[in-house]
């Protein structure tokens, strides 16, 4: 991928979802998540993220009315997995993570996903296309 954006910018979110864009079609993985990123240059930026059926369908600024789980990350945090391009298993397993909400549809019901070879490469892509 050869274009490149600034972590949290709208054009980060739309890189996001065009490196996400061939992921196979997975029915019955499905969530909805705001995530919170505490500290970052800009101050507190918020965000959601839809997966439907294994696809990541929406990714924007702002939160959503209803989602099913809340991610709160400090902007360190964030920052080095997103550059790594780490598990987010490893961030809530530290602690770096706060998940509030329907935690089980993100840890598990999203399993299926997250252990994907195709996630594993979106992460490789995230970093590589992200700056900071």
């Amino acid at each position: 991928m050869t274009n490149h954006a600034r972590y949290l910018s709208e054009a980060w979110f739309g890189l996001n979802l065009a490196a996400a864009s061939g992921w196979p079609e997975r029915p019955g993985v499905d969530c909805t998540a705001n995530v919170e990123v505490t500290g970052a240059p800009e101050g507190k930026v918020r965000y959601h993220l839809v997966i439907r059926d294994g696809r990541l369908v929406e990714m924007a600024l702002g939160k959503l009315s209803e989602a099913d789980v809340a991610m709160v990350y400090k902007y360190a945090d964030a920052r080095d997995e997103v550059a790594e391009g780490s598990h987010p298993d490893l961030a809530y397993m530290t602690g770096r993570m706060k998940l509030e909400g329907d935690y089980a549809r993100w840890v598990f019901g999203l399993r299926e996903l997250l252990d994907s070879a195709e996630y594993a490469d979106f992460r490789a892509a995230a970093a590589e296309f992200t700056e900071f």
